[in-house]
């Protein structure tokens, strides 16, 4: 089996759900850079709208042509301006639509330091089954949604997602 680098995403969007808390600056979350995509939370018991990361740029020559995907790897690095209060509330692969299993933790993000979750693996399709052509598509990546706990007025950080995938020739 064989493992692409990690890749960021070429575009990235907040995306409506529900009319619920936006993204600031979501194009800040397509490098490891300390700069943030935001999402504020006002009410509490809520989540946000999507933070859509797409187009991350694989080609045949990262994974050949007809090669079976075996598995999808990504990182989130995130965190928030409390402890104890914010945690995904979905997380899906996407592929022109969400695909497969919603891979949200429940596990809070940390406080005031940014530290990267990983989701999927070598041998973990994530609920669904791609392609080659699917993962070098342009429309091809993740989208996620925060939530925030029985408190007001809180912030989620997402400094980078990265993507990389196992395949066999």
């Amino acid at each position: 089996m064989a493992v692409t680098g990690y890749k960021f995403p070429g575009t990235a969007a907040s995306v409506d759900r529900d009319s619920k808390g936006a993204w600031t600056n979501p194009d800040n979350a397509k490098a490891d850079d300390t700069s943030y995509a935001l999402c504020g939370f006002i009410d509490k018991n809520n989540y946000s709208d999507w933070l859509r990361l797409t187009n991350f740029g694989f080609t045949s020559s990262d994974i050949p042509d007809g090669a079976t995907i075996n598995g999808i790897e990504f990182i989130v690095c995130r965190h928030a301006n409390v402890s104890n209060a914010i945690n995904d509330s979905a997380i899906y692969l996407y592929d022109d639509g969400a695909v497969g299993n919603n891979l949200a933790s429940a596990t809070y993000y940390p406080y005031n330091t940014p530290t990267e979750a990983t989701y999927g693996g070598a041998t973990n399709m994530c609920g669904t089954s791609l392609t080659q052509a699917d993962i070098v598509a342009t429309t091809f990546g993740i989208q996620l949604s925060s939530a925030i706990g029985n408190t007001a007025n809180m912030t989620a950080y997402v400094d980078y997602i990265k993507i990389r995938v196992y395949y066999t020739e």
